[in-house]
């Protein structure tokens, strides 16, 4: 009788570590394709109804219709209260499809009842769900890295950074919006180092986070620059060297914002391509002028390459190619 007990409980326990397994992120016939999401800005009320709905629809359209890897979401997400009610909403559409998710938070993102943390700890109930905090002790939260692995499974061969951005400038002598802080450069290139330092190789990665550092203003300032660029680049008002130190790693590819909802421009800069997503919630924020939709990104295995485009409902726009130098 106890052996039977026994072999139930194994089985019942490896039911549950099975389910609780978290996706593995890898290549697919030589391709790894990523969604971004950005400022969905879902507010609880019955005058935001339509727009939370209209969102969603595209968002689970979308995915469909490219079938991504993985979808990442650029912060600005729930900005109201009822948040837990929102954020059940807005990931319903990669558990229905059962895509592989992650999140960054915005400035917004603060503004709702319920805490970064309390949001993640909601999220870590998605068996979908990939955010979360890789190093605890760093400032800000849902901080971490995401290895994407070589077809076999076997080799990390590219890394995805997630950071939060924060919010508003904590000091009164310095006036806007937050900047990511020297811990998290710290983390990013201690990670950096040590992916290397284990593969014998450099890692190719991209980074992911919502508010634009400075350096966005003179990529949309270039003759080439590609996508739309009207609206002037709400950055922090100081720069915390987190460009600088992507430059000095040489791993991260490309940069990927929000924040600004009527650009979403893609560009290089010191060999980095620097790019914002679509705007993807249909409630305005103030005068929006791009149609609603979403940034798609197609890595390539073996290579420090990737396609990128805007898509909408409407179909692809603005093709755009990074090769390394």
């Amino acid at each position: 009788m106890k052996m039977r007990v026994s072999l139930i409980l194994a089985i019942v326990l490896s039911t549950l570590d099975a389910f609780s397994a978290k996706p593995v992120l890898s290549f697919k016939n030589g391709t790894f394709k990523i969604i971004q999401f950005t400022d969905l800005h879902w507010i609880k009320g019955h005058e935001y109804a339509a727009y939370n709905d209209s969102t969603v629809q595209l968002m689970h359209r979308l995915i469909q219709e490219e079938q991504p890897d993985l979808v990442i979401i650029t912060g600005d997400v729930v900005v109201s209260k009822g948040a837990e009610e929102g954020w059940k909403e807005i990931t319903r559409p990669m558990t229905d499809l059962k895509v592989p998710f992650a999140i960054v938070f915005g400035n917004h993102d603060t503004e709702s009842d319920m805490s970064k943390n309390e949001v993640l700890q909601l999220l870590q109930k998605n068996p979908y769900n990939l955010s979360g905090n890789s190093d605890k002790s760093l400032l800000g939260e849902g901080n971490c890295f995401l290895e994407v692995k070589s077809v076999d499974t076997r080799k990390t061969e590219c890394l995805l950074y997630l950071l939060d951005s924060h919010a508003y400038s904590p000091m009164p002598q310095v006036e806007g919006y937050d900047w990511i802080k020297n811990d998290q450069i710290q983390w990013y290139r201690r990670t950096s180092k040590r992916f290397s330092s284990e593969a014998g190789k450099m890692i190719p990665a991209l980074a992911f986070f919502h508010i634009p550092f400075p350096e966005y203003e003179l990529v949309r300032n270039q003759e080439n620059v590609l996508g739309n660029h009207s609206e002037t680049v709400c950055s922090p008002s100081l720069n915390s060297g987190l460009f600088a130190s992507f430059v000095e790693m040489g791993d991260v590819m490309g940069v990927f914002v929000g924040h600004d909802h009527n650009n979403d421009f893609a560009g290089e800069l010191d060999g980095i391509c620097l790019a914002y997503g679509r705007k993807t919630g249909y409630a305005s924020a103030y005068h929006e002028v791009l149609k609603r939709g979403a940034r798609v990104i197609v890595l390539h295995e073996n290579e420090r390459a990737f396609d990128s485009y805007i898509r909408t409902s409407g179909g692809q726009e603005f093709d755009y190619l990074f090769l390394s130098k």
